[in-house]
């Protein structure tokens, strides 16, 4: 009888500290909540849909570092912070996979598959040592890399969510990514009209070298029928990179003295297979076996933009200006110098296939 109401308290105990957890989180949570709100109406507005394109993902991060710099958050709102720009990632990557679909990559011809992943390929080993050369730490490197490479915030979160770095580490190269990307956007559909550009090698550069999806999408509206959806469906495939790099850094120590983040040494390095990838992967396979309706399709997508957008917002929440100064001008060149190697290197090769 006993143990029979020593295991009721138990579990009455338990209860209590899974509620109390939840109450916890909820300030933090309400606070994203907002932020999330408020980037996606923004982002629907006139001035960051047509005129200056920015995805609801870097509204949120510039807002939450905005609102982190400006106001002395309650100490209360850190736990849902933590869990949005963590948790709540992971999902967002998950889902992320609803977006594509095997068909649309072999629609694209093998011709082009080889060539983006050539490209990627070898711009992110290009990044990794550069960033070496000019004393990069190695994980502000991948950073830097992965979103130049992959896909611009996206693949940031991603691997970080697999490397572990720091916050501001992160934040720096979201940003960086997000202006270099911002220059080609505007820039590129200068150089078409200048150079008379054909439209298929057009949709195949811009979609291999600039680095959000916003971004591809407003610089390729100038490109004819077709090719402009092919711009984008190019950026997508360039998504499915997140999946074999997440897997191999899973399995690499990256661990140095000065990460605040791991305890471990190098010796000590427990391997983790980052299952968020190898279910963004099965999500792609599931919408490319079933013939998913498009209302579900919609919402699905939709939902992925609402959670990715939130975890942008706690990333943003959490990040501090003063942190990250100390990350430098040499990060910036690096990002500098990986986004015009992808332009120059993606520009020949297309030039020699198309």
């Amino acid at each position: 009888m006993r143990s029979t109401n020593d295991h009721s308290n138990n579990r009455r105990s338990n209860n209590k500290e899974a509620f109390k957890e939840v109450i916890e989180h909820i300030p933090g949570l309400a606070l994203v909540s907002i932020v999330t709100i408020g980037s996606i109406l923004l982002q629907s507005t006139t001035l960051f849909s047509k005129i200056i394109p920015l995805s609801s993902l870097l509204i949120a991060i510039i807002i939450g570092m905005i609102i982190k710099n400006t106001i002395n958050l309650p100490t209360n709102t850190q736990k849902g912070i933590k869990f949005s720009s963590k948790k709540i990632l992971k999902l967002a990557i998950i889902f992320l996979g609803f977006k594509l679909s095997i068909n649309e990559v072999l629609n694209i011809g093998w011709d082009a598959i080889v060539v983006i992943l050539f490209c990627s390929t070898l711009t992110l080993v290009f990044t990794i040592w550069i960033g070496k050369t000019i004393k990069v730490p190695i994980k502000r490197a991948l950073l830097v890399g992965s979103g130049v490479s992959i896909c611009g915030a996206s693949a940031i979160a991603a691997v970080d969510a697999v490397i572990q770095a720091e916050e501001e580490d992160v934040a720096f190269s979201i940003g960086a990514i997000a202006l270099f990307g911002t220059i080609y956007m505007f820039g590129y559909p200068i150089l078409y009209t200048l150079f008379h550009m054909p439209d298929q090698f057009y949709a195949l550069w811009t979609g291999i070298s600039i680095h959000e999806v916003a971004q591809v999408a407003a610089a390729s509206t100038i490109a004819a029928g077709k090719f402009e959806e092919m711009a984008t469906t190019v950026k997508m495939i360039r998504v499915l990179f997140i999946i074999p790099v997440t897997l191999i850094l899973s399995f690499i120590p990256l661990n140095s003295a000065n990460d605040k983040n791991n305890s471990e040494t190098k010796q000590e390095k427990k391997v983790t297979i980052p299952w968020f990838a190898v279910l963004f992967f099965l999500m792609i396979l599931i919408n490319t076996i079933f013939k998913i309706p498009a209302p579900i399709l919609k919402g699905l997508v939709t939902f992925d933009n609402l959670i990715l957008t939130a975890a942008m917002a706690g990333l943003g929440l959490d990040i501090s200006f003063k942190s990250m100064k100390s990350i430098g001008a040499r990060a910036f060149l690096l990002g500098a110098i990986s986004s015009l190697f992808i332009s120059i290197i993606s520009g020949v090769v297309v030039k020699l296939v198309t």
